[in-house]
């Protein structure tokens, strides 16, 4: 299958690639940075260039079979990066007849806020404050679509090896608030093929 990944050079992202390109997908990615991507030898079709570029990310889903959406920001102030450039995948997929498409948003976003305990409602409220708001308009450009699409809320995220062990729901509760990107990544490329949840919101939790 083939498949195009945004935000491929983070440590989530990453992890998809490596799992794509392991279970013999053809992956192309577009970055900023070409030097940042790991690939171990393995072959990808690289485009450099912005997400929130229209032009860059038309030309890296075209003819694609799915998108993975990854995207992310290091910074606790003001971002638009996944709500901007998750609004350009879409209407590029639109544009080129693509339909499957994967967003990772976050666990808290949308309906699954009422799942957060108190101490971390807190913690997206204050310090997280800008990163949910613009998960919650990512999420809005997504449902909206009329693409196959499944988001995916991760709770805390951990750099731990692939468990192959997690929970995947909708709204439901996190026992330890903690998923290895490894089991997000294994996920997501095993729904590929099952399709069990299209046009599903689910948190993945360990």
């Amino acid at each position: 299958m083939r498949i195009s990944i945004f935000g491929a050079t983070g440590k989530t992202g990453n992890e998809i690639v490596k799992q794509a390109l392991a279970g013999g997908h053809e992956v192309t990615a577009l970055v900023r940075d070409p030097a940042r991507m790991i690939t171990e030898g393995q072959q990808i079709n690289l485009y450099t260039g912005d997400v929130l570029d229209f032009s860059s990310v038309k030309k890296a889903v075209e003819g694609q079979d799915a998108v993975i959406c990854a995207l992310g920001s290091s910074s606790l102030g003001k971002t638009i990066v996944r709500s901007d450039g998750t609004a350009n995948i879409i209407k590029a997929m639109n544009d080129t007849k693509g339909k499957r498409l994967f967003v990772i948003s976050a666990m808290g976003v949308g309906e699954s806020w009422s799942t957060l305990s108190f101490i971390n409602r807190l913690f997206f409220a204050t310090l997280l404050w800008s990163a949910r708001q613009d998960h919650e308009k990512q999420e809005a450009y997504v449902k909206e679509s009329d693409l196959e699409w499944t988001i995916v809320r991760p709770s805390g995220l951990t750099d731990s090896p692939l468990t192959g062990s997690y929970d995947v729901g909708e709204n439901i509760l996190a026992t330890t608030s903690q998923i290895a990107r490894a089991d997000i990544a294994d996920f997501i490329i095993k729904e590929l093929g099952n399709r069990a949840y299209i046009h599903k919101a689910v948190t993945i939790t360990n």
